[in-house]
């Protein structure tokens, strides 16, 4: 049997964020290379600190946040790490590059007619998923591009309106259990006043 060392009674080695630390440190030193960033006030761009206060646009378990559901969540990091590496490029080219990786179908996101919603949803038996997919990406690109550039660009707001305003649709709405449809409807207005007052 092993004897139990003082030290690895310490309390700093109990503590769940020192060890989170310290071995993000090894791994670094390892691998080269530790990401400690997430989309948390604390990171964000002064100009998002200034309208996200809210709790709710940071948290990453409420799927109605911009950073709560799978796909928006996957892709605010790969955002991040996309924007290490083309700080000049427009986010609509991360769009291309991340529904490209994710072999994702596509239909023409810049419109919010019902008719092509409902052929696109109607057309795969994942389309559904797909469709709410594309918008939960393209929601967390555009707040995503807001919290680390401070601003986001005019096409990709535009975007980000528009699938806000997808997702308000009686199309889309009437998948959400009408208990949760209100704090929903909430929520996609809370978004879009915050992506209309940015610049």
């Amino acid at each position: 049997m092993f004897k139990k060392t003082e030290d690895m009674s310490s309390p700093l080695l109990k503590n769940k964020t020192y060890n989170k630390v310290i071995t993000c440190f090894l791994i670094s030193i390892a691998f080269s290379g530790c990401s400690t960033w997430s989309p948390d006030y604390e990171y964000a761009h002064p100009n998002a600190q200034v309208l996200l206060k809210d709790d709710f646009f940071w948290d990453q378990t409420n799927s109605f946040a911009p950073f709560g559901n799978d796909d928006g969540n996957d892709a605010i990091y790969e955002y991040h790490n996309w924007t290490k590496l083309n700080p000049q490029k427009e986010s609509t080219e991360f769009l291309n590059y991340l529904f490209n990786k994710w072999n994702y179908t596509l239909y023409d996101y810049t419109k919010t007619d019902t008719a092509i919603i409902r052929q696109f949803i109607n057309s795969s038996r994942i389309g559904d998923r797909l469709f709410y997919g594309i918008d939960d990406v393209i929601i967390a690109t555009g707040f995503g591009e807001f919290i680390i550039r401070g601003t986001i660009g005019a096409k990709m707001k535009s975007l980000t309106l528009l699938a806000l305003q997808r997702q308000l649709l009686p199309i889309s709405l009437a998948t959400i259990d009408a208990e949760y449809r209100d704090e929903r409807i909430k929520s996609l207005k809370k978004m879009i006043e915050v992506i209309n007052a940015t610049s």
